[in-house]
């Protein structure tokens, strides 16, 4: 009677396992609804995305004079064809692995946070950022930084920890913007000063010092 009590506790807890192990794989298997598997670049597509590659790089370059102060309005199409035609070339500039360049990256713009979504072998891994500015006292000084940190990860619709997102995609693209000044190639630097996510696009403050320093 005792053994056989024992056996099915056993049994019950191998189909709770394996109960939750199916459903954790549904979950992480699931794709946002937003997010485009077929989603790929064509001819198109690389001249628009080079063309506002040129634009933003024009825009951050300007000199300014005393007119330093100017904002920029980033749309999500934009970015997202960006990713499609122009992320593989940012890769091999960065030395990754041949393997990422396959990977597909998307964004989704939202009310005050911004969505990025990676499909890796696992599935598709999604972090969420509020972008916004943040000061800190440094040295007896504020010092005001962008903040870029995910507020939350799924895989799938399957929650996680954000430090496992990691491995999902080029996320180190996202980090390398975490700061809230650029030097220039002249020695000029552009601090931002503002940053806003609306549905469908992100809108920059930023300031340009008018000499080098």
């Amino acid at each position: 009677m005792t053994q056989s009590r024992r056996f099915q506790r056993v049994m019950f807890a191998v189909l709770v396992f394996v109960f939750l192990a199916s459903g954790m794989t549904f979950l992480s298997k699931s794709r946002p609804k937003w997010f485009q598997a077929d989603f790929s670049s064509d001819a198109q597509m690389e001249s628009r995305s080079a063309d506002f590659e040129q634009g933003l790089a024009a825009q951050f370059t300007k000199v300014r004079g005393h007119d330093s102060v100017w904002a920029i309005r980033i749309p999500e199409k934009d970015m997202n064809e960006w990713l499609a035609s122009r992320l593989p070339k940012w890769l091999e500039y960065q030395g990754k692995s041949a393997e990422q360049f396959n990977c597909k990256v998307q964004v989704r713009c939202q009310q005050d946070h911004l969505q990025i979504a990676a499909e890796n072998s696992w599935g598709v891994g999604v972090i969420e950022i509020t972008p916004k500015m943040q000061s800190d006292t440094k040295d007896n000084s504020t010092v005001t930084a962008l903040n870029l940190e995910p507020t939350s990860a799924a895989i799938g619709a399957l929650a996680i920890p954000t430090f496992i997102i990691s491995s999902f995609g080029p996320t180190d693209m996202f980090e390398s913007l975490q700061k809230s000044e650029f030097r220039l190639a002249d020695g000029r630097r552009v601090k931002v000063q503002d940053i806003e996510v609306l549905p469908g696009e992100i809108r920059m403050q930023l300031e340009t010092s008018p000499t080098k320093n």
